[in-house]
């Protein structure tokens, strides 16, 4: 321990440390000089804190902390985090030494090895797959990849719909305390989705074969869902599924339909489509399966003549959704809440309600689109309807998403702000909702078409 900047100084002349751990709250006043010497050796540290303020992590945020604890904190979770610190300034050494040895051959696997070649690799790989519901986040999984320290060497691919990372195959506890650790970590930074797909290649497999067979597994995710890891070393196979209605299947839908029987469609469909167990079936297969199902209820649609209009356009959108969206079950909800609305209200009835719903919801989202923790849900939950209503009824009345909604008006506010005050780009970000810059620069761009410091100065 130091308590004074002096002795610190010649303490870290003396003993080189890889980590420090500074109590922020007894040297705001030395914090350019102690961050200069962190930087000059190449020194780490790890910041404490009584003060929860947005100061604090600003000052941890400039001066490139590894992360900040605030008192009240346990030792466990002191440990926990010097321990993964300490975990990666040794990957950091063995990575350096691996590339300065003599002896040391490149990680040289390139993209025709994943798409052409029938090549092999010299000592052990796995491929791991990083994936996201909404396209536009890729680029921010690439970056955060790029900055995170993984054992052992590694390349990164970017693909059309995910990324792809092969790496040397070190110990099965090895990976999974590094991705359990990245992921969690995304989600501290981020409020967007993401998966972790691994896949140990076999010593006879190609990379070709083991990338074919990453492209396997990820087609569990739409089954199983987002914000998870998936790992399989085995040969995979698929459930056989009939990808039509059978005659008799037909005439029960045509009965439950006639019928109006909420309860009877809700449970085929989840007994149907929410009960696999692995292996499971072919996810395309399944995808039409459900276009057999919405077939059934555009045959009920053309009987009671519902087929103009608001319901024609929620029609194509269930359709899409079937067609498009990467998680089962939320293509269930979207084809229930579809045949519940047909059943309960008319054509006219569901135009003027969803008018007044987006009128509403547009409402909310500019009294709370500060809040980075306030989304579909929130303002669902405010106008008593189920989320998966009022996201198909907003689409469909406004023609964008509520998600594309909410990013417009939050953007809309940074760029008032960026043009009346002097206010950092990380304290815009906050008042306009976002809860890390990153995520703020990536969203303004794709709107605006340049970053916020490029549309500042352009003013």
């Amino acid at each position: 321990m130091w308590n004074t900047m002096e002795a610190f100084e010649n303490g870290i002349q003396k003993q080189q440390p890889g980590l420090v751990i500074l109590d922020m709250d007894g040297w705001k006043h030395e914090s350019e000089r102690f961050c200069g010497l962190m930087q000059q050796h190449s020194i780490r540290w790890l910041g404490i804190s009584s003060e929860r303020i947005f100061q604090t992590a600003y000052r941890a945020l400039r001066f490139r902390a590894e992360d900040v604890l605030f008192r009240p904190f346990s030792p466990s979770d002191l440990i926990k985090r010097i321990q993964q610190l300490r975990f990666q300034l040794r990957n950091d050494k063995r990575y350096f030494a691996s590339n300065t040895a003599e002896e040391s051959d490149s990680f040289d696997i390139d993209y025709p090895d994943l798409f052409l070649t029938e090549r092999k690799h010299a000592s052990p790989i796995t491929m791991v797959a990083f994936l996201t519901p909404h396209l536009e986040t890729l680029p921010l999984v690439y970056n955060a990849l790029q900055r995170y320290s993984f054992t052992g060497k590694n390349r990164i691919f970017t693909l059309s719909n995910f990324i792809l990372c092969v790496q040397e195959t070190q110990e099965t506890d090895v990976f999974q305390e590094e991705y359990h650790t990245f992921l969690a970590s995304w989600k501290e930074r981020m409020d967007e989705p993401v998966a972790i797909v691994i896949k140990t290649a076999s010593t006879e497999d190609s990379l070709k074969k083991t990338y074919q067979q990453t492209r396997q597994l990820m087609r569990r995710i739409f089954f199983e869902g987002y914000d998870i890891i998936l790992a399989e070393n085995e040969q995979m196979s698929s459930q056989e599924m009939d990808p039509f209605l059978t005659p008799l299947e037909q005439r029960q839908w045509i009965e439950m339909l006639e019928k109006r029987n909420t309860k009877a469609i809700r449970d085929w469909v989840e007994r149907e489509f929410l009960t696999f167990q692995q292996p499971y079936p072919d996810a395309e297969i399944v995808r039409i399966r459900l276009t057999s199902v919405l077939a059934q209820i555009r045959r009920y649609m053309k009987s009671y003549n519902l087929q103009t209009g608001s319901w024609e356009a929620t029609y194509h959108n269930v359709f899409q959704q079937i067609v498009h969206k990467p998680v089962i079950y939320e293509i269930v909800q979207e084809l229930l809440e579809f045949t519940t609305g047909l059943f309960l209200q008319d054509h006219e009835q569901l135009q003027e309600g969803s008018r007044t719903l987006v009128e509403k919801a547009r409402e909310l989202i500019e009294s709370n689109y500060w809040d980075a923790q306030w989304n579909l849900a929130a303002c669902a939950e405010t106008l008593r309807i189920n989320k998966s209503t009022l996201s198909r009824r907003f689409a469909a009345e406004s023609g964008q998403s509520f998600r594309d909604t909410l990013h417009q008006v939050r953007i809309q506010e940074a760029k008032r702000l960026l043009q009346e005050t002097n206010l950092s780009l990380e304290e815009v970000a906050r008042l306009t909702g976002y809860s890390h810059q990153t995520y703020f620069n990536a969203k303004f761009k794709q709107l605006e078409v340049c970053t916020p410091s490029a549309y500042r100065s352009g003013l």
